[in-house]
This record gives structure tokens, C-alpha cells and sequence, in this order.
């Protein structure tokens, strides 16, 4: 005696995969593209292909005369389905076997009456000597799960080729089954780079090539380098509490030695020997103490300059500054900084617009406009603009040549210094085709499964 599985049940109620596949087919083909997604599609499309009732055509599916037949009746396995699930037994064999195959009929307890088995095998060789039945002839496939099916192939045709073969020499008399370039496929997901991550090692290694060599720093820093060196005066706008995260604990550090901290002292208070008349304010060096999350890697540089001196030089860094901005498409209260200066005798403004221009080339921007701007540190200064397909002109950033009252009191007497500050973020918003910088961070599993591989 038999019965149905549960997967037997469920096609006996809601019809079998290839029966929901040719009823989708009878309004017209369908790309295989869409039809691969369904949950039943490897089995539906196996046994469709077996019973001869699709052909698939430059990756479209259609239902053949015989599919279209099918709808309107009821299959011999579909009918040993409900024979099983009415009585416990069929007399045929053919359909018996291909139900076993697939998984959907299992023996019921007390299926070992022999008399029963005896009376199948008796019907079913009484069949095939009166030619009413075909005896069998190939392989059924096993049907295990919904995700893994080999349907059966043409009688003699061998789909899979196994180690005895090769080990044995059978391969050599063996035919084999032709290759299917349209048969569907699981989608691989290798692994690979989160996209922003690619992207930064991607200019890491382009700054590095071109010759830079890479600055490095603490994340926190002292009022000091962060501004007081970089001729920011004290009262200055951008160092108030809503600008920079200031620590508590502890809320001071210590400055350089007691020569350059006179030198900054004077140069903001009136100038000192840098030709200009300072800020006019008092400076303190309870401020320049105060500790903080930096706001700008331009700190680096002028740590960079203080040690390296009036001799040529080009140096970079890629890392993380910290501001208290209201978090938006292009805002974001930690970010990516791209710092660079470069170091030398008669450098110009122009000089500097090259190599802003190198930034454009790196991630393909054709279109860039630079637009005048403002920094305590530099003169003439100049803000890059890049043109995002939802949000229009957006700026990347700031350039400009340091000022005498940055370049005297670290020690630079003869060179000129080019000086840059980028957000990297929003380079890669314009590389990647974002138009959000919080997307850089998803964990939109689409969005980092579709986004390319590119190795630059």
C-alpha cells in the first residue's frame, strides 16, 4: 500500500510545478530570466522540457501543442496521485515509479502484504506483454528538494560525467548529453570589497603611485594643531561647541615646545614677522590645550610641515574628522577626509588647480567647476564643485595655497605650499552613482550585490 507525501499532497491540491508552469506559458512566452525566480522552477522546468511541453528560444519560454493538451486533461502521474490518495494502490507501474522517484509516494505502514506487491507486478507484466505499457527503459530522476533536480535525459545520454568513467574508460563509449546554454542557473554572489572600501584603497593606491607618501594621526587632537597652528583665530566661529566635539575627560593636553607656541602666540596676535597685523585678539594657551575629536586632517599638515621643513615634499592622508552637522544626503557628523600638500619652490594657484583636476580625472568627472572661497589658512583658496544626477552642483571640498602666517611660524621660509582638503564620501557618491552619502554605509544587501567590482 502507498501514500502521498506531504509534497505529494501539496501537488495533489495546488497541481504539480510543471502543470503551474505551462498554465503561466498559456498567455505567451516568458523570459527565462523571470521564470527562474518562481519557488518551483527547477522542477517545473526539468519535467516540462521531459513531457515535451515548453521550448526554450533565445532565453524565452514557451508552451508547445502538447503543453497546451495538457491543460485540458489530467495526466496519467496526476492520476495515480489521486489513486493513491483515495484507494492505497494503482496498477500502474510506469507512474508508480516516477512518483517514487520524485518523492511524492511513500509505502504505508502495512505495505508489506505480499499479495498486493504480487498483484502490481503480475498487472504491470500483463501490460507490457499486451503492449499497453512500454517497459522501462531509462533513469527517472531523483526528486529530492525543490532547489536541486536533474531532470531524467533522452534514453543513452549521460548529463553527468563520474570519477568511474574517467577511472574505468566507459566515458569513451558513452554519450553524452549536449550542453544547454539557455538551461537556468543558480545567481553566484561572490564574495568581494564592500564598494567604499574599494573605492578609498582605489585612491590610497593612485596618491601612492603618484608619488605621495601617507600622513598619519590621532583622532584626537589639540586646539593647538587644529586650528591655533593653521592661523584660526580663537573666537573663531568654527570652534564653537556646535562645530567640534571638545572632550571632557580630559579636557586638555599639552602643546610643543615653548618656541613655535611664541611663534603662533605672535603671529595671531599681531602678525609677527609674516607681514600681516594678526587677528588683533588676545591668545591664549589655556584654548590651544583643549583637547577634541579634530574636525579637519589639515592638523596633519601642519604637524607634517613643522617636522619635515623647507625642503620639497608631497604628502597625503585618507581619514576620519568628526563635526557636528545635521546628517543629510551630504552631511554626515563623521567622515572621510582626503588631505594632500605639496611642498616647493615656485608653486603656483594653477599648479594647484591641476592637481584638483587629477581628482576630477579619478573618479571620471568630466564636468567640475571650481568657485572662489574662504579659509583662515589659505590665499587664494578655491571650493571644488562636482554635478550629482539628483542633487546638482555639490561641493567636494576646499583647496588654496597656505598663507605666510601658516608657513613662517612651522618653519617654511622659501617654499610655497599647495593644500587640499577633500570629502571622500562625497568622491564616492559621484563614482559609485549615489545619490545619498548615508548609502556608502547600507547594508542594503541589493545594493552591495549589484554594485561592480572595478580595480582602477
Amino acid at each position: 500500500m502507498y501514500q502521498l507525501t506531504e509534497e505529494g499532497k501539496k501537488y495533489l491540491e495546488d497541481d504539480l510545478p510543471e502543470k503551474k508552469l505551462i498554465m503561466l506559458l498559456k498567455d505567451g512566452a516568458r523570459p527565462m530570466s523571470e521564470i527562474i525566480k518562481l519557488p518551483y522552477s527547477r522542477i517545473a522546468i526539468g519535467w516540462a522540457k521531459k513531457n515535451g511541453w515548453i521550448e526554450m528560444k533565445e532565453g524565452n519560454a514557451s508552451i508547445t501543442d502538447a503543453g497546451m493538451s495538457a491543460l485540458g486533461s489530467k495526466t496519467d502521474v496526476e492520476n495515480t496521485m489521486q489513486e493513491i490518495n483515495d484507494k492505497g494502490i494503482t496498477y500502474n507501474a510506469d507512474s508508480l515509479n516516477i512518483l517514487k522517484s520524485r518523492n511524492l509516494v511513500e509505502e504505508s505502514k502495512g505495505s508489506e502484504d505480499s499479495s498486493i506487491k504480487t498483484e502490481v507486478v503480475k498487472k504491470k507484466g500483463l501490460l507490457e506483454r499486451l503492449g499497453l505499457v512500454k517497459p522501462k527503459t531509462q533513469e527517472i530522476p531523483v526528486e529530492k528538494s525543490e532547489v536541486d533536480v536533474v531532470p531524467t535525459q533522452p534514453t543513452g545520454q549521460i548529463a553527468q560525467l563520474t570519477p568511474d568513467m574517467i577511472i574505468y574508460g566507459k566515458w569513451k563509449t558513452q554519450k553524452f548529453r549536449k550542453y544547454d546554454v539557455n538551461a537556468p542557473a543558480p545567481k553566484i554572489f561572490a564574495a568581494k570589497k564592500q564598494p567604499y572600501v574599494q573605492f578609498v584603497e582605489n585612491i590610497r593606491r593612485k596618491l601612492i603611485a603618484m608619488g605621495f607618501q601617507e600622513m598619519k594621526g590621532d583622532y584626537v587632537e589639540s586646539s593647538f594643531w587644529n586650528a591655533d597652528a593653521l592661523f584660526m583665530p580663537q573666537d573663531h566661529p568654527a570652534r564653537g561647541i556646535h562645530d567640534a566635539f571638545y572632550l571632557k575627560n580630559p579636557k586638555t593636553g599639552s602643546l610643543p615646545d615653548e618656541n613655535l607656541v611664541a611663534k603662533v602666540k605672535a603671529t595671531q596676535e599681531g602678525g609677527w614677522i609674516t607681514g600681516s597685523t594678526g587677528w588683533g585678539t588676545e591668545w591664549t594657551k589655556e584654548f590651544a590645550q583643549k583637547l577634541m575629536m579634530r574636525s579637519q586632517t589639515t592638523c596633519l599638515s601642519a604637524r607634517k610641515l613643522a617636522e619635515h621643513g623647507d625642503k620639497p615634499g608631497m604628502f597625503f592622508s585618507i581619514d576620519k574628522v568628526f563635526r557636528y552637522d545635521v546628517i543629510d544626503a551630504t552631511h554626515l557628523a563623521e567622515f572621510d577626509h582626503c588631505e594632500g600638500i605639496i611642498i616647493g619652490e615656485n608653486l603656483t594657484f594653477r599648479h594647484l588647480l591641476g592637481v584638483l583636476k587629477n581628482f576630477a580625472d579619478m573618479v571620471g568627472a568630466e564636468d567640475v567647476r571650481y568657485k572662489p572661497g574662504y579659509f583662515p589658512y589659505t590665499e587664494p583658496s578655491c571650493e571644488l564643485f562636482m554635478k550629482l544626477p539628483k542633487l546638482g552642483w555639490v561641493e567636494m571640498g576646499g583647496a588654496g595655497m597656505f598663507r605666510p602666517e601658516v608657513l613662517r611660524p612651522l618653519g617654511i621660509e622659501k617654499s610655497n605650499v599647495l593644500a587640499w582638503g577633500l570629502g571622500l564620501g562625497r568622491l564616492a557618491m559621484f563614482k559609485l552613482g549615489l545619490n545619498d552619502i548615508r548609502q556608502l554605509y547600507s547594508d542594503d544587501i541589493d545594493l552591495l550585490r549589484n554594485t561592480p567590482v572595478v580595480r582602477e
